[in-house]
């Protein structure tokens, strides 16, 4: 998403100043405004640089929110092995929690997921930053369970993945960014015992 590196004709160190003011500002203003009122103008400003040199960047907003989200919850959120798949499951949806209760990132991903039911081209974005990278922390989780001999190895992990993702969405739709204890240990044996095969997972006892 970054251009080259003289884009702004003062050479790579400036670019790089720029462009980490651009997602410094995105970011606080998103946690003012909510993503719907944040402004390309208003994120310039506050980065102290102009209009087209974020769109020299970014093709529109939700470009620049998807990297904004992107370094909030990287896909290598979670490289956990608690020795058994509700555990793993547990502790990636305890750090999402973390994440959503103390920055922007549910507001920034409610928004997007919003935006994305009218556009197209950001609703591509999405699936290509989000849910590839997700399904593939979901389908690790569950190629160690396999080799641990605690799941069918033809457990399929990317439905696993879209049952999570949609559950935790629909919360982030609804306004609400904490995905509290109850509902992570309701969704985990879901997930175990619906998905993966298992009885009595035991996911009370983790996170």
């Amino acid at each position: 998403m970054l251009g080259t590196a003289d884009t702004l004709g003062s050479g790579p160190r400036r670019s790089a100043r720029s462009h980490a003011a651009i997602l410094k500002a995105a970011l606080q203003v998103v946690d003012r405004r909510g993503y719907a009122n944040a402004s390309i103008e208003e994120i310039a400003a506050e980065a102290g640089v102009g209009k087209q040199t974020i769109y020299r960047w970014w093709p529109n907003k939700g470009a620049l929110f998807i990297e904004v989200y992107g370094r909030l919850v990287p896909p290598d959120i979670v490289i956990r092995d608690t020795g058994r798949i509700a555990g793993d499951l547990d502790a990636l949806l305890t750090q999402l929690s973390r994440v959503y209760s103390n920055t922007p990132a549910g507001v920034i991903l409610s928004g997007l997921i919003a935006e994305g039911q009218t556009a197209g081209a950001l609703a591509d974005q999405l699936r290509e930053a989000y849910v590839v990278p997700r399904r593939a922390i979901i389908r690790s989780i569950f190629e160690r369970a396999a080799v641990r001999g605690e799941i069918d190895p033809l457990a399929d992990s990317d439905f696993a993945s879209d049952l999570l993702s949609g559950a935790v969405w629909f919360r982030l739709l609804l306004g609400t960014h904490r995905l509290d204890r109850k509902f992570r240990r309701q969704l985990v044996e879901a997930v175990v015992r619906g998905v993966a095969g298992l009885e009595g997972s035991g996911s009370e006892n983790t996170g």
